[in-house]
């Protein structure tokens, strides 16, 4: 398990593709579960008025049409396992991070403070996680990065 943790702190920084992961079914749904568990607990910071478990279910059911529909441009559903696994893995990781900053930033607000350096960090956050995704789509599809960051912000 660590080796996998390892590849996906890899993919977070830019260092590999969704290749380097074990084609498993176990471990696609067990990054799925981590990835909705955070989504649920991130909902509960930012979105009162929506259920979070329901948040977190339309996410996933959104992560995993995206893989599809990019794979079917290219006829590549063999990699449909990895490709998801990578997403939902280093969606993980990366949500962590997101969580954090804006628990961070909910404790902030709540003491009417200066929410600024938070804000950006969340921005670089952002970036961050696009550019991992592009990294993803990039390997996944084998297309240039350009394309990749096309796919990504489309």
């Amino acid at each position: 398990m660590s080796r996998v943790v390892s590849t996906l702190l890899g993919l977070c920084l830019l260092r590999g593709g969704p290749q380097d992961l074990p084609y498993s079914p176990a471990l696609l749904i067990l990054c799925l579960l981590a990835y909705g568990a955070l989504g649920v607990q991130m909902a509960r910071l930012g979105l009162p008025a929506v259920e979070p478990l329901t948040f977190s279910v339309i996410d996933i059911a959104l992560l995993l049409g995206f893989v599809w529909f990019i794979l079917s441009f290219k006829g590549l559903y063999s990699r449909f396992n990895q490709a998801a696994t990578a997403l939902a893995g280093t969606g993980a990781l990366m949500g962590l991070i997101a969580w954090v900053l804006l628990s961070w930033q909910t404790q902030l607000l709540n003491q009417h403070a200066s929410i600024s350096l938070v804000s950006l960090l969340l921005l670089a956050h952002l970036v961050w996680h696009l550019a991992i995704i592009a990294g993803i789509v990039r390997h996944t599809l084998s297309i240039t990065l350009t394309w990749a960051w096309g796919v990504t912000l489309v």
